[in-house]
């Protein structure tokens, strides 16, 4: 029996992808523990408060896991700014595990169907985005498993990626 144990500080010290990093773990039925915590490119292991830097990394890593259905360990591998007292550390241990389920409430959010006729539905002032078709859905994994050997096909088929990333920011930003 082996797995990891993946941290996002470590993942983007590397400037790599944690969220990538653990779905191909979790693909591989390989994740056995996270360590959830917040890190600027290019410095040394900094262990910040879950959330505090890239919230849109720390969004799509809680809505993968969330979406998984991931029940192992999450352990906040993070510490509270030296000059911080004793109330300002139990500040900081709320605000890794607020900010955790903050981001799963807004994960849910995007998966809720949108309530109302669509011309009704609030949109943010000076974007007029063109109608897109949603990314293919209700593909198995091991479809996309097979599909991904013919690397021309899956290069044509298009997944609306620009439209996903505004969708994010929009989300994150609750005017959606």
């Amino acid at each position: 029996m082996v797995g990891v144990n993946p941290e996002v500080a470590h993942e983007t010290m590397a400037g790599l992808s944690f969220h990538h990093a653990v779905g191909q773990a979790l693909w591989a039925g390989k994740l056995f523990h996270i360590d959830l915590n917040a890190q600027r490119i290019g410095r040394f292991d900094q262990d910040y408060r879950f959330g505090a830097e890239d919230l849109k990394e720390a969004f799509l890593l809680v809505r993968l896991l969330e979406r998984a259905g991931y029940d192992g360990p999450l352990h906040f591998d993070a510490h509270p700014y030296r000059n911080e007292d004793a109330d300002g550390v139990w500040d900081f241990v709320r605000g890794c595990m607020r900010t955790y389920l903050l981001l799963a409430e807004r994960g849910a959010h995007l998966r809720r169907p949108p309530r109302g006729p669509r011309s009704a539905r609030p949109r943010p002032a000076r974007t007029n985005w063109p109608s897109r078709r949603s990314p293919p859905a209700g593909e198995s994994p091991d479809a996309l498993k097979q599909a991904a050997d013919d690397l021309d096909a899956l290069a044509t088929r298009g997944y609306a990626n620009e439209h996903l990333d505004q969708l994010l920011v929009e989300v994150l930003l609750g005017v959606r």
